[in-house]
């Protein structure tokens, strides 16, 4: 089951960019790589991904393999509320969100 874990100021920079881009959604995606993020466009000043671990292409050479074996064959997409994040982050001890995919469900939790 895969799982990853985003500090605080990682979710406050990426509630930022989607509130910066009027989205109020992000996504976890696998096709190249698996990653967790919101993009405007292709350029890196326009995205605001993090990958799970062992799943980035520019820093894991088996990344591909890791993402298959954690997520499966076929590429997806796909979108979160962006309430969920925000909520979260209404707790000022939460220090951490880890979001965990599972074949039916994708949870989101705050830890202190």
């Amino acid at each position: 089951m895969p799982q990853i874990t985003l500090s605080r100021s990682h979710v406050e920079t990426l509630v930022a960019f989607c509130d910066a881009a009027k989205s109020e959604t992000f996504f976890i995606a696998k096709d190249h790589g698996a990653y967790v993020g919101y993009s405007t466009g292709s350029k890196p000043e326009q995205q605001c991904l993090f990958y799970f671990k062992g799943c980035s292409p520019t820093a894991d050479p088996d990344f591909n393999e890791n993402a298959r074996r954690g997520f499966g064959g076929d590429d997806f997409g796909e979108r979160l509320s962006l309430a969920g994040l925000k909520e979260i982050l209404g707790n000022a001890e939460c220090k951490s969100v880890r979001i965990t995919v599972t074949p039916r469900s994708i949870r989101l939790d705050g830890y202190a």
